[in-house]
């Protein structure tokens, strides 16, 4: 039997409540519609009538007062919360091996550390499209490299496309390759800015090895290489960072 059609006697109503015409059971849902049940229907609404003010009696007083006052609602706040911002952390460099001293590059805005008791020439422009200063061990010069003595130039260049590491790196090692130089090491990270940067062991034709490290310098790449102590050369690379601001 359907459940939205059930006889009279089933739902709570009595034999006399059945449709006075033909005696066939009532539906529930159709009792207002059928024309002979008419008073089941009032019975119906008079329930409803009687209902609805102890409703409304209910709802007035369901509110209690205290001393004849009713008591007052909390306040309901105007602005959410604002969520704690956490604080900027500055990079820092890290600790050296050496006492340093720092190279400024003022015209493409950088610095380095370097150690103290070395000498350093100042940036240099170079044809059309770089500039190059370089950094110098005891003994060592740009036209000489005693045993133990180590050399780093440091040259921005334009090239294009621009602001494209990965490019610029495969033009590099095409260049290594064409001139019969080897790389033994590849390896890639962040500068103390976060900036990306790549560097490499690379090994000449005559078994001499250097040390290369790229990085971007605004629409620039940054080259820092050098031959001698490699660790030493390194070291002194991965302190590049953005120059100072003076407050």
């Amino acid at each position: 039997m359907s459940r939205f059609y059930q006889p009279a006697r089933a739902l709570g109503y009595s034999a006399r409540e059945q449709c006075k015409s033909d005696g066939r059971p009532v539906c529930y849902d159709a009792i207002r519609a059928h024309p002979n049940c008419r008073s089941l229907s009032v019975k119906r609404k008079g329930l409803l009538v009687l209902l609805l003010p102890a409703t409304l009696v209910a709802s007035c007083t369901s509110t209690k007062r205290i001393n004849g006052e009713i008591p007052p609602t909390a306040p309901v706040p105007t602005s959410l919360p604002v969520a704690a911002v956490a604080p900027t952390i500055a990079p820092t460099v890290p600790a050296l091996s050496f006492a340093p001293a720092t190279y400024k590059d003022e015209a493409n805005g950088f610095e380095l550390d370097y150690p103290s008791d070395w000498s350093s020439t100042p940036n240099t422009q170079i044809g059309s499209r770089g500039s190059q200063a370089q950094l110098f061990s005891p003994g060592a010069s740009a036209e000489l490299l005693p045993e133990g003595a180590t050399r780093i130039g440091i040259t921005a260049y334009l090239w294009d496309p621009k602001n494209d590491l990965a490019a610029y790196v495969v033009h590099r090692k095409t260049a290594w390759e064409a001139g019969g130089s080897t790389v033994l090491n590849e390896t890639g990270g962040d500068l103390i800015d976060g900036r990306k940067e790549m560097h490499f062991t690379v090994q000449a034709p005559d078994s001499a090895q250097a040390f290369f490290l790229f990085t971007t310098l605004g629409e620039q790449y940054l080259e820092i290489s050098g031959e001698g102590d490699l660790a030493r050369i390194e070291e002194i690379a991965r302190t590049l960072r953005p120059l100072s601001v003076t407050p």
